[in-house]
């Protein structure tokens, strides 16, 4: 059963605090495009002098973001959740997302008629749908604003809206912002169904975990692990 967010004790714990509010900063969920929409100058809070890029809100994100957790929390069955990215970078925190929450994920090139044209194996229509970005994911948003499906999507202060029932006001962007709003609205979602016990459980590799890496950056990590042990074996035979 999902928790009231109504109760004292689930107000309290969903305060933004501060170890949350520094892993959104320096993920950079907090910083947007140059250019912003008309509907987004609510979630903006300021716009840069030394590079012109508007700043979102960060408790306008999280508004949001318990908002949307709130919705997804409320499906009785997970699977019927749909988390959807076209871009490499957002894949690895769509899977990630729906290991944790019983969503099924779409990642990659999305197949027209996946939630209206029965002929398709496996069709289902979404209840909701989440999207990691409205320009990546037009398509996908599009067929389920068809089939009247709430849609909460990721939305940069130049994204288009069309079609998005739930805004996420946040950087959509960067690798680093989409692990950090994946797995926080992930783990609000657990919060209000009783599986973890607090809504920063597990931050710093929570989020790790939903980072997606280049080869590139494998390699790099794999060079700093052998350095650090390198380092570690000459203290010990110091």
């Amino acid at each position: 059963a999902v928790v009231s967010t109504q109760s004292t004790g689930m107000a309290t714990a969903l305060k933004l605090n501060e170890p949350i509010t520094k892993a959104i900063l320096l993920a950079t969920c907090h910083t947007g495009g140059i250019s912003v929409k008309q509907q987004m100058l609510k979630y903006t809070f300021a716009s840069r002098g030394v590079d012109s890029l508007n700043v979102i809100d960060v408790n306008k994100f999280w508004e949001k973001l318990i908002l949307a957790a709130t919705t997804i929390a409320s499906i009785p069955n997970p699977e019927e959740i749909i988390v959807v990215s076209a871009k490499e970078f957002g894949r690895k925190a769509v899977n990630r997302f729906a290991d944790q929450t019983g969503a099924t994920p779409i990642t990659g090139r999305f197949i027209p008629g996946s939630f209206t044209n029965h002929d398709i194996k496996g069709v289902r229509e979404p209840r909701p749908l989440v999207a990691l970005d409205t320009y990546s994911d037009y398509q996908t948003i599009g067929e389920a604003s068809n089939c009247n499906t709430p849609v909460i999507a990721f939305c940069n202060t130049d994204s288009d809206l069309e079609n998005v029932d739930i805004i996420i006001p946040m950087n959509n962007r960067s690798p680093t912002a989409i692990a950090t709003g994946m797995f926080l609205l992930s783990n609000l979602v657990k919060y209000m169904k009783g599986e973890v016990d607090s809504v920063d459980f597990d931050l710093v590799n929570g989020i790790e975990s939903f980072l997606y890496r280049s080869p590139d950056d494998l390699l790099d990590l794999k060079e700093e692990k052998k350095l650090e042990s390198e380092a570690e074996s000459k203290l010990v035979e110091e």
